[in-house]
């Protein structure tokens, strides 16, 4: 017999070197950690994808509400000015500040609440939530901060 041959036989047996035995085994836990990370990756993957789709139907859902340039100029636009008589600020602009900073650009313009749910929804996601903070961040916060300009009675 060749020795590869015997090595194969005494393998399947479970006779021989015991050092090959723990190879083989080896080679089955490295199977096993793989189908684990395929596993995190799946769930990782199923959390991101359902992240993005609820943040597109809000989107979608949002935009849809909103009124659209033609309603600024109609009779109920008068009724949608502030104390100041300013027309109110438009909703769903992008703010790149907000969007680079995030939680930090809501706590330096005043609004701790906003950045305090903002950095725990980051920290209890681990990160994941991240780009949909930023996003959101991107989104909301002209209209947050125009609302809480508006409930201090201020312009600045």
């Amino acid at each position: 017999m060749k020795p590869a041959q015997l090595a194969s036989r005494e393998a399947a047996s479970g006779k021989g070197n015991p050092n090959r035995r723990c190879r083989t085994s080896g080679r089955q836990i490295a199977l096993e950690v793989t189908r684990q990370v395929g596993i995190t990756e799946r769930i990782v993957l199923t959390i991101i994808v359902f992240g993005t789709v609820v943040t597109l139907v809000w989107l979608k859902r949002a935009l849809s509400s909103y009124p659209h340039d033609p309603a600024l100029f109609a009779g109920g636009a008068l009724v949608e000015r502030d104390l100041s008589h300013h027309a109110t600020p438009p909703k769903l602009g992008w703010n790149w500040g907000a969007f680079f900073l995030g939680p930090v650009w809501y706590f330096c313009h005043g609004l701790w609440v906003h950045a305090v749910f903002l950095t725990i929804l980051i920290a209890l996601s681990g990160g994941i939530l991240l780009p949909f903070v930023m996003l959101y961040s991107a989104l909301k916060a002209n209209e947050t901060i125009a609302d809480s300009r508006l409930a201090r009675h201020s312009a600045y």
